[in-house]
């Protein structure tokens, strides 16, 4: 308790003392207060089942957990648990200080507001990820704040397919992460002809993927989701700190698999290690990119009993429009909008704002002779 008062002596009322967590419900109930400090040093399962019981009673109060110590696991917990920020005292004062400060004095966004978070990952190299990150993207930017973030610090090259040159990117973001907000955040995005705005990789390896921290991770994506109403993240197919913090963090995680028996194989791992991570399920949807009825060596069918999962989604493979579009820095509708491809990402919007664990397979309608005159 020294040290949250010596932190906020000049921004805050504190209790005399702290309380026992089966003290604060009712204490917290009877005083309304904007801001509630719960510990993580003890039972992190209580501290988490407390903040959930008193934002239920307080949608708008803001709840901030702090430690003694940075630790991974805690902090997913915290933010799983709807905990607007985890600090490290006394090494995060001045966080503390601007959380509650903020909250004091400027509208909190409800749960309602806060954005959508959809990690988008790949069972291997070339399964697509990438490019139904940008293409997905776009079908949303028409009526809804979208933001695409490139979390592969290997091999990132969003920026690369929609041809952009971003004066800023996600290393010098995370390297003035201490004075972020939504303003810094807009500043640094690259901004497509879409209006999709894109959080891009350097042209040069900056950053080691070792060396990105996971709660570095986790307070870009809070930033996020308070500027835009969809964050869809490219997550490679690369298994970093960054991509498993994300994954851990995510309102929806789309994992992108290619028809064949190592991309299965491999997505039969992944989700073994999204339920490890603490993924619920239902938040998984099954993407097959890059299908061919014909030349597929599995079929749909066969992908969905060896997986026991549904598949979400097919994206039909069209190698010619996809080419061009890659190697022209394009949307794919902007290449041909009469690719398949296309009819499939606009289907797929459905399974982000709505929710919706599957596409509705509709069956093609056969050209007639004549149908040219009407296209």
């Amino acid at each position: 308790m020294g040290l949250l008062r010596e932190c906020l002596r000049a921004e805050a009322v504190l209790p005399p003392s702290s309380l026992a967590f089966d003290e604060a419900h009712e204490a917290v109930r009877r005083q309304r207060p904007n801001v509630v400090i719960i510990s993580f040093n003890g039972d992190v399962g209580l501290a988490v089942r407390l903040g959930a019981e008193l934002q239920a009673d307080n949608p708008s109060m803001t709840l901030v957990a702090y430690a003694d110590a940075s630790d991974n696991e805690r902090i997913k917990a915290a933010m799983r648990g709807g905990f607007r920020e985890f600090v490290v005292l006394p090494d995060d004062s001045e966080l503390l200080r601007r959380a509650v400060h903020d909250a004091a004095y400027a509208p909190v966004a409800a749960d309602e507001d806060r954005g959508t978070v959809i990690t988008i990952c790949g069972t291997r190299g070339g399964s697509g990820c990438t490019g139904l990150a940008v293409n997905l993207a776009a079908e949303l930017c028409p009526v809804h704040r979208v933001c695409v973030i490139d979390l592969d610090f290997s091999m990132g090259d969003v920026a690369t397919l929609l041809d952009l040159q971003p004066k800023r990117h996600i290393g010098d973001v995370l390297r003035e992460l201490d004075r972020l907000d939504e303003r810094v955040l807009a500043g640094s995005m690259a901004v497509h002809t879409s209006k999709m705005h894109v959080l891009a990789q350097p042209h040069e390896i900056s950053e080691r993927p070792s060396a990105v921290k996971g709660e570095d991770i986790l307070r870009l994506l809070q930033t996020c989701a308070d500027s835009y109403q969809f964050i869809l993240i490219d997550g490679g197919c690369h298994l970093d700190e960054a991509t498993l913090t994300s994954l851990s963090v995510s309102d929806l995680v789309f994992l992108v698999c290619t028809p064949d028996v190592p991309s299965v194989k491999n997505a039969f791992r992944r989700l073994q290690l999204f339920e490890r991570l603490g993924v619920e399920q239902d938040s998984i949807r099954l993407i097959i990119n890059k299908y061919d009825k014909k030349t597929a060596h599995l079929s749909i069918k066969d992908i969905e009993e060896k997986l026991n999962l549904k598949v979400a989604a097919v994206v039909d493979l069209d190698d010619k429009t996809l080419n061009q579009a890659v190697n022209e820095g394009r949307l794919v509708r902007d290449v041909n909008k009469r690719s398949p491809a296309v009819a499939a990402y606009s289907n797929m919007v459905t399974l982000i704002t709505e929710r919706e664990p599957f596409v509705e397979q509709k069956e093609q309608k056969k050209s007639s002779a004549l149908s040219w005159l009407f296209n």
